[in-house]
C-alpha cells in the first residue's frame, strides 16, 4: 500500500522549524515526534535563512497605474478563456473535436 504524502503549507513549515529550534530534546527527537525526515527539516532551515533578509528589506509600492493594467490584464484573460471554452464547445459540437 502506497504512502499518502503530507503536504505542508509555508505556515506549518516555518512553525516546525522555529519549535524544532527551541525544543529541548534536540531537532532529531522533534522530528521524530512530527513524524518528519531530519533532511525535510535541514532543507526547510536553509530556506528560511536564505531569505530571512527579504522580511527586512522595504515592500515595493505598488502604482495606482500598475494596479489598473493588472486589471485589465486580468480581464483580458477571462475573456480569452471564455472564447476558448466557447471554440471548443462549438468544435465538439460540429465534430471537429
Amino acid at each position: 500500500m502506497a504512502k499518502i504524502k503530507k503536504q505542508y503549507t509555508a505556515e506549518m513549515k516555518a512553525k516546525m522549524v522555529f519549535e524544532a529550534l527551541k525544543y529541548p530534546d534536540g531537532i532529531s527527537a522533534y522530528c521524530r515526534e512530527k513524524g518528519i525526515r531530519d533532511a525535510m527539516f535541514y532543507k526547510w532551515k536553509k530556506q528560511i535563512e536564505e531569505n530571512a533578509e527579504a522580511v527586512f528589506k522595504p515592500q515595493k509600492k505598488v502604482s495606482s497605474k500598475e494596479k489598473e493594467l493588472t486589471k485589465k490584464l486580468q480581464r483580458k484573460d477571462e475573456i480569452i478563456g471564455e472564447l476558448v471554452s466557447e471554440n471548443i464547445d462549438l468544435k465538439k459540437k460540429n465534430g471537429i473535436l
